[in-house]
């Protein structure tokens, strides 16, 4: 209640509605479960990493030279490749450095 802007005016709207400190905590628990449950509720399209490792091998790169190029360890380029590990920004910068190389 006292950092996040949003719920600083949203307490202050309340209080001037004349709810009491309590009644705005309730407002504000109830608030964030439906926020929480939209976001597990909905679906998100996520991109696909299949392309990843037959490009990459097509161009005869290792891992480790890709781990090189991106400051990472082997290990996460791997993961990533195999889709057990998400990261879209990698996975992305990944990708076109592979078709410019």
């Amino acid at each position: 209640m006292s950092s996040d802007r949003r719920t600083r005016d949203y307490v202050v709207r309340q209080t001037e509605a004349g709810r009491t400190k309590k009644e705005i905590i309730r407002l504000l628990k109830r608030a964030i479960a439906r926020e929480i449950f939209r976001c597990l509720t909905t679906t998100v399209a996520v991109p696909g990493v299949a392309d990843l490792r037959p490009l990459r091998q097509s161009k005869n790169i290792t891992l480790t030279a890709v781990a090189g190029h991106f400051g990472v360890w082997p290990a996460t380029i791997s993961t990533l490749e195999r889709g057990i590990r998400r990261d879209d920004d990698l996975a992305n910068a990944y990708r076109e450095w592979l078709t410019a190389a």
